[in-house]
């Protein structure tokens, strides 16, 4: 059985590999084609779908957790992945095996005929045969890059999640927050709610809901949280849930996101007491958002990777001091605009242990020696995320720190097991 499960590994690494999974290509008509040869929109389950710069993977975990809760089954598709590719499709918290991707590769293949097909299309849609198989209850989907052309967006949701919107990605989707914001409204849909789960809302959000006719549900408008030490409060009508348990997921933003994936299925009449969502917040769980890796020096993981995020790292990081130093493990990819936040790093990270990633985005080490050089105290450079990690751990004492952070890359190079 082991041999069989490391060849199917094996065939499903070298079937990926044909695809460029760099390769950026909006735009729905090839795929549309595809979808309609494999009927794609026949008896299909609820639909929750989720955009924005950051905190949807967060998000349709919380999202999956609730759902759960109801013992509703769900279908989950996030990306990009940490470490195997099958971590993008969650059924009811199961990651699918290699085997039952490549039978739906196959069925793809078969039904495109001549189209080609990006490496993010052929997960979605790959994504969409197994839950409709599967025959789950809601299918949750996250957007990979904006919304108005991404692949996801082929499918009408039910309700659609905007979790918030910043400067990400702006060769593809515009150059400020409104034009980006711009992008992301195009999953909404006619006469169907949309969450917007962040202050301030740009006027592109609301303007799009308000063109196409969606119900636009904001956050402390049409719904509030409020924080205390140890708790929160959610209420929207008609539910009212007080000193709410915060989750083991640090930093008031996933309270942000927990609080938009329980107004969506609200939105949809699933019912909850007070019970069953807290159940569903102490289940919560997603791996690289300020995950503890280990103590004594205490290791964070994240997966900061642009301003906003990197934005809510910082503030975290300086709401909790140590008593020692931290140090940084990173590299980052040549899109996400490093000179605009790097400075914003340099006054709670006392030394920086740098790397280029194995990554055709990665942005190259002469650049990323430069930037650093201008606006940080102290860096040093290794060859590889491992050396780094591992020096990073050498010079460190038990009353230190080590951040590990820059993207899902960073962590896949520092921490995939060989």
């Amino acid at each position: 059985m082991r041999n069989q499960k490391n060849k199917s590994s094996i065939k499903l690494e070298q079937r990926l590999a044909t695809l460029n999974q760099y390769k950026i290509d909006l735009g729905l008509d090839r795929l549309e084609a595809v979808a309609e040869l494999l009927k794609l929109q026949k008896n299909l389950p609820q639909i929750i779908t989720v955009g924005g710069t950051n905190g949807k993977g967060s998000t349709i975990a919380a999202l999956s957790s609730l759902l759960k809760t109801l013992s509703k089954s769900y279908g989950a598709f996030t990306s990009p992945h940490i470490f195997k590719f099958n971590e993008r499709f969650n059924i009811n918290g199961r990651l699918v095996t290699d085997d039952e991707i490549l039978g739906v590769f196959e069925t793809i293949d078969t039904a495109k005929g001549d189209i080609n097909l990006s490496y993010f299309e052929y997960a979605f849609l790959a994504a969409v045969l197994l839950f409709k198989k599967a025959d789950v209850d809601v299918m949750l989907l996250e957007v990979g890059l904006g919304g108005r052309l991404d692949a996801v967006n082929v499918l009408d949701a039910d309700v659609c999640i905007i979790t918030t919107v910043d400067l990400d990605h702006t060769a593809w989707l515009g150059e400020t927050v409104e034009e980006i914001a711009k992008e992301k409204a195009g999953i909404m849909r006619q006469n169907m709610p949309v969450i917007f789960g962040d202050n301030p809302m740009p006027k592109a959000i609301k303007k799009h809901a308000l063109h196409i006719g969606a119900e636009l549900i904001q956050l402390n408008k049409n719904y509030q949280i409020t924080f205390n030490e140890d708790t929160f409060n959610y209420d929207r009508e008609p539910y009212t849930f007080n000193k709410l348990k915060r989750p083991q997921l640090k930093g008031d933003w996933q309270i942000k996101n927990f609080s938009s994936a329980l107004t969506a299925l609200v939105a949809l009449d699933y019912d909850f007491d007070g019970q069953e969502v807290q159940q569903a917040i102490d289940d919560w769980h997603i791996d690289g958002r300020l995950q503890t890796i280990q103590h004594e020096p205490l290791v964070i993981a994240d997966v900061a990777h642009n301003r906003q995020s990197v934005q809510q790292l910082v503030k975290y990081l300086k709401a909790n001091p140590v008593k020692g130093e931290t140090r940084a493990v990173f590299s980052v990819l040549v899109d996400k605009q490093l000179d605009t936040w790097l400075g914003d790093l340099d006054q709670v990270v006392d030394h920086w242990f740098i790397f280029e990633m194995a990554s055709e985005r990665a942005l190259d080490v002469l650049s990323l020696k430069q930037s650093l050089a201008a606006q940080v105290s102290l860096f040093s450079l290794f060859e590889t995320g491992k050396q780094a990690y591992q020096m990073a751990l050498q010079c460190s004492k038990p009353d230190d720190r080590v951040i590990v952070f820059g993207s899902f890359h960073v962590l896949d190079e520092v921490f995939q097991k060989v």
